[in-house]
């Protein structure tokens, strides 16, 4: 049974969960809520993404399926503008390389576009104590350099996948108060911004989505299923080192293109 291909909005998601539950772990209870919180089964639920900033329909949405209380709904959207330089650099032409995770050490060529979104989290409880100590205790949490980045697992083809890294702004962070019609719940509000590079494989792996087009003009494309062959690498079979550096002599090193084999002599200048 083959694995569902995730888009990098959900590849997003799956590293945010992955956040959720290990501040659940660092969380400390200081009511009675909480601590039903910290050992439920499910920590949280997922909202849609256009439902960012309108509570009471994710509210609702989560209504029809669920009414237990405490519980996390979080929201993720993409934003549309890409990041600022200063916070993410992509890498817009293409890189020849390899994949770590890839078993077969494919040669491919990759590019990677900035991406950012725009997390909220809802904390549906029926205490407003337990609302504020979750947005306050995130916070905190947040604050810590190392809980800032998290790793989003993209799928580079049907069956690779890479980590990339995603970066919460510490200066998007804003815990708040979402205002809800039911008088019975209160929900505490945390909004934040991150930010990270999708890759993107556009030769030397399977396509993500080849049985979805039929091109039939390119046998080499994605329209058939099959991956688009890359040319081959330029190989370095001998250099020079430090040739205009002053002294006698400079080191030449060699490679053979075969068997790999690598020399290094010392020549007189």
């Amino acid at each position: 049974m083959s694995t569902r291909v995730l888009t990098p909005r959900e590849c997003a998601q799956q590293a945010i969960a992955k956040l959720i539950l290990d501040f659940r772990l660092w969380m400390q209870a200081e009511t009675k809520l909480l601590s039903r919180w910290k050992s439920q089964r499910f920590a949280y639920a997922v909202a849609e993404g256009r439902l960012v900033n309108d509570f009471n329909a994710m509210v609702d949405s989560y209504r029809k399926k669920e009414n237990d209380v405490p519980m996390l709904l979080i929201a993720v959207q993409q934003v549309a503008a890409p990041p600022d330089l200063s916070q993410v650099i992509g890498i817009p032409f293409e890189l020849k390389c390899t994949i770590p995770t890839d078993p077969l050490k494919r040669k491919v060529h990759l590019r990677t576009e900035p991406r950012s979104y725009h997390v909220q989290f809802v904390f549906l409880a029926n205490d407003p104590d337990s609302a504020n100590a979750f947005t306050s205790q995130f916070c905190s949490y947040v604050r810590l350099m190392e809980k800032r980045r998290i790793m989003a697992n993209y799928f580079l083809s049907p069956d690779v996948r890479q980590e990339y890294h995603l970066t919460i702004f510490d200066n998007s962070l804003y815990p708040d108060k979402a205002d809800l019609d039911e008088s019975n719940l209160v929900a505490g509000l945390v909004e934040f911004d991150l930010a990270g590079l999708v890759p993107r494989v556009v030769a030397g792996l399977p396509p993500l989505y080849g049985d979805e087009f039929s091109d039939v003009d390119d046998p080499n494309g994605p329209g058939n299923g099959s991956d688009k062959t890359p040319e081959a690498w330029n190989v370095v079979v001998e250099a020079d080192m430090n040739k205009d550096e002053p002294g006698p002599e400079f080191t030449r090193l060699k490679a053979d293109p075969i068997t790999g084999e690598r020399t290094e002599e010392q020549v007189q200048k």
